[in-house]
């Protein structure tokens, strides 16, 4: 499962939006929601009111009513949270984003006549803690791309953008990288080998593709150019993905292949295949997710991971959502195991305002296998600290790091 899917962080809403049927045509904001969940198009056979995914978008330019109006939207998110982490050592922090990711951006929208539109995002993320960038130096670090299709054929965008693979929305915690055990779980390759990596969150330098709906269904492409890194392959990334969507059931399968340098051999590459499939069922008032992801670096004596997931959202008298998701990653042929939990509840004042509590373990078993003299490490979260220096100076892991956070946001 591709990890990250979304360009914004999720917090369900109370708006409600309805999805027409094709015999009737689509309206535009339905189309629209794709791009803000990860570049996947909707379409629906039947008219569905209440689904949770079209409440929580609201306040996301690209995914409301105004998604094809002409002209320019600034948009945004507040989000801190206070909390506490243990691993090798214990802390209370103060940070940014344990809901959605703090950040602001500009969306745009030019008809251009018979249908076709150009649009453009972008998009900056901010620590509302300390006031600093997303990424030191760089002004948009979340999105900055132009695009140009219509409902006849699909969408041709270039620039940083969201990556293609299995929606971040399938993680019914959006895989913040504050507190999803499943994001962490999926991203995680230290302990695969050298040269395994994972395709970032969102993709530089990149083409992709979105094609019209055929009935329920609709594909993805995107390839990122590599540059001029010497041995560089020419695509860096190169993925593809397959959607269904009916009005309530939400499906996909992903492949992602990714090259990363190789750690003890900086002048090579390696091709990292990613193959997931995810399923996302909205009924309105309670959501149920699963996804897998299985992990393989094409290099003689790495190894390959898989991830299992399975979540779950319930909403009482719109106010109150509540979560859970468990995760489960092996590493085929080693005593390598990890089990991920997180919990959450979402009290919300407003369609754009609301106050959380979230909770996330992970729990290792066994230990991470050992290559060359490159270090060993099992799955965290939170950027907690989970290594030490243990007895005859030997590091150990600490097996089950762990946070809690209580925050709020607001969407502007």
């Amino acid at each position: 499962m591709s990890a990250s899917r979304l360009s914004m962080r999720r917090a369900p809403q109370s708006g409600r939006m309805r999805i027409r049927s094709f015999a009737t045509g689509l309206r535009p904001a339905h189309l629209a929601c794709a791009f803000a969940l990860g570049t996947a198009s909707f379409a629906a056979h039947a008219d569905t009111g209440g689904l949770f995914l079209f409440d929580y978008l609201q306040g996301v330019p690209y995914a409301m009513s105004s998604a094809y109006t002409p002209g320019v939207t600034l948009y945004g998110v507040v989000d801190d949270s206070i909390g506490y982490t243990k691993g090798a050592h214990s802390a209370f922090v103060q940070q940014s984003g344990g809901e959605w990711t703090s950040k602001f951006g500009l969306y745009g929208v030019e008809n251009l006549g018979d249908g076709y539109r150009v649009r453009f995002a972008l998009e900056n993320g901010f620590n509302t803690a300390t006031g600093q960038p997303g990424t030191p130096g760089t002004m948009f670090n979340r999105e900055a791309w132009i695009s140009i299709g219509s409902k006849r054929t699909g969408e041709l965008k270039f620039g940083l953008q969201d990556d293609v693979g299995v929606p971040l929305f399938v993680d019914v915690f959006g895989e913040v990288g504050t507190v999803s055990a499943v994001g962490y779980l999926l991203q995680w390759t230290s302990d695969l080998g050298p040269g395994a990596s994972y395709e970032p969150a969102r993709l530089p330098s990149a083409i992709s593709y979105s094609s019209p709906w055929f009935g329920p269904l609709n594909a993805q492409f995107a390839v990122v150019l590599h540059g001029a890194q010497p041995a560089a392959p020419t695509f860096a990334t190169r993925s593809a993905a397959l959607n269904y969507f009916d009005g309530h059931l939400f499906a996909t399968l992903a492949y992602i292949g990714n090259y990363g340098q190789n750690a003890l051999v900086p002048s090579q590459f390696v091709r990292t295949d990613n193959y997931a499939a995810g399923v996302f069922y909205d009924a309105g008032h309670y959501v149920l997710s699963a996804g897998y992801s299985f992990l393989a670096p094409r290099i003689e004596g790495d190894r390959v991971a898989s991830v299992y997931s399975a979540g779950a959202i319930y909403r009482y008298q719109q106010r109150n959502d509540f979560r859970v998701e468990l995760a489960y990653r092996t590493v085929s042929g080693f005593n390598d195991h990890s089990l991920g939990i997180t919990l959450g509840y979402d009290y919300n004042l407003s369609a754009r305002t609301a106050l959380y509590v979230r909770g996330s373990l992970v729990h290792n078993i066994g230990s991470a296998p050992v290559y060359g003299d490159m270090p060993t490490q099992q799955p965290t979260v939170d950027n907690i600290q989970n290594s030490y220096m243990g007895p005859g100076g030997v590091m150990q892991n600490y097996h089950s790091p762990h946070v809690v956070l209580v925050g709020m946001y607001h969407k502007f």
